[in-house]
């Protein structure tokens, strides 16, 4: 059996209270390398801390969080920076561009923290701007583009660095019902013919049919039926 992108062997999360906060309850998640798939869940149903222990952005309370066979437990905070890095690429709904930055720099600067030159660095974000449709306003800056033009800047930064596993976070959240099915067919597309792997977190059951796989998380925990559909 190949290596999973990513893997949850038994996470906790728990937050201090009286009595502690768990956020994440014994989850057990498996990606594999080129799947797209919805992680959904309501408000506080613990989709967010799973987003961010998926990331690497947080660390889980027990338990294991495998990326690309990769044991993240006992990394250093350097390490597990590097690792962030090379293996996960992210897709905020808000973006999070550098308005001052040229389109082609907010794209290449993710792959400074790998050691790369400026020049192959720059080559490699015009490549990926050239996968999502956007090489013609790689001098442009944020301000000048359309919302589902943004998203498609922030999914080539994820994008660039080849990794393991995107992970979308409400990636049509603040999109109109057009731009969205083309943010999301751009994901389906990159998933065919890249093979990307690509997990989409979302409330939006419509966005969440889409998706070879849905996986469903209440109370901190996986709900044991996954359903499955053709996207």
């Amino acid at each position: 059996m190949s290596t999973p992108a990513i893997a949850l062997r038994n996470v906790v999360r728990t937050y201090p209270g009286e009595p502690p906060i768990a956020a994440l309850d014994r989850v057990d998640l498996r990606i594999d390398q080129g799947e797209i798939l919805a992680i959904v869940g309501p408000s506080g149903s613990g989709k967010s801390t799973l987003l961010n222990v998926m990331g690497t952005l947080d660390r889980p309370s027990s338990g294991d969080v495998l990326i690309d066979g990769i044991n993240t437990r006992d990394l250093s905070e350097r390490k597990l920076c590097a690792l962030r890095a090379r293996k996960l690429g992210f897709v905020f709904q808000s973006f999070h561009l550098l308005e001052s930055a040229r389109v082609i720099d907010n794209v290449a600067n993710g792959l400074i923290y790998q050691g790369i030159d400026r020049r192959t660095r720059n080559t490699r974000a015009l490549r990926a701007l050239e996968l999502v449709g956007l090489a013609d306003r790689a001098a442009t800056k944020p301000p000048k583009l359309s919302g589902g033009q943004r998203q498609r800047v922030a999914i080539a930064r994820a994008i660039v660095s080849e990794p393991s596993l995107i992970l979308a976070d409400e990636p049509t959240g603040n999109l109109d019902s057009k731009t969205s099915a083309d943010v999301l067919e751009l994901l389906h597309q990159l998933n065919r013919n890249q093979g990307a792997t690509i997990a989409v977190i979302t409330h939006d059951l419509e966005v969440a049919s889409q998706m070879q796989r849905r996986v469903s998380v209440r109370d901190g925990r996986i709900e044991p039926t996954t359903s499955e559909t053709a996207a």
